[in-house]
């Protein structure tokens, strides 16, 4: 049990200063605490002995990964990690259960939605791992799913916009990538490539 009145508690592993001090605003932002270190076996010492919610793991190669001896069980993760035209590779291979997010932060709304309260998928939603298992392919960055799986439930660039706490503009902007991407040329092609390849 840890001491923070119900506020959910992250063990940070981060050497860089100015991506530490960024993560701990998004984090007091969304209401959290956060306990963090810049030693592997720091980092390890504490997770055996406090019961966190979270962890949010900083890497800037690939072998960090193994050297940091960052298990499955390590739950939920979130990986701090160089990601090159937008897509994750190596790090979301070594780690498939982890969320990888660019180390820059360019994009803040990526960190806060990774570490605020996660909804449940409402009755009629499409569900979050079929809309992965239809697009990862595709290399699609977390948020671009994210923006994506609204989209396919039909709402708005302003509904959307507001359930994600992003701009429209981020919205359209999400879009115009997802359908490049996937080569569709809007939300009623999208929709129908997801259904074909559920129902094949």
């Amino acid at each position: 049990m840890h001491p923070n009145h119900g506020a959910p508690l992250w063990l940070i592993l981060e050497s860089d200063g100015l991506v530490l001090d960024r993560v701990r605003r998004v984090l007091r932002e969304a209401g959290a605490s956060a306990c963090a270190v810049d030693a592997a076996d720091v980092f390890h010492a504490l997770r055996a002995r406090i019961d966190f919610d979270g962890f949010i793991v900083g890497v800037s190669r690939a072998e960090d990964v193994e050297e940091l001896k960052l298990e499955p069980g390590l739950t939920p993760l979130l990986l701090l990690a160089p990601v090159v035209e937008g897509r994750p590779s190596a790090f979301a291979v070594a780690l498939p259960h982890a969320r990888v997010l660019d180390r820059r932060l360019g994009d803040p709304d990526a960190l806060r939605a990774a570490v605020g309260p996660r909804e449940r998928d409402a009755p009629g939603d499409a569900p979050a791992d079929a809309v992965r298992a239809v697009f990862d392919a595709f290399g699609l960055s977390e948020r671009q799913l994210e923006v994506l799986q609204r989209a396919l439930l039909g709402e708005s660039a302003r509904e959307i916009a507001a359930r994600l706490f992003i701009s429209e503009l981020t919205v359209r902007n999400h879009l115009h990538a997802i359908y490049e991407r996937v080569g569709t040329s809007g939300r009623r092609e999208l929709q129908g490539r997801f259904l074909r390849t559920l129902l094949e």
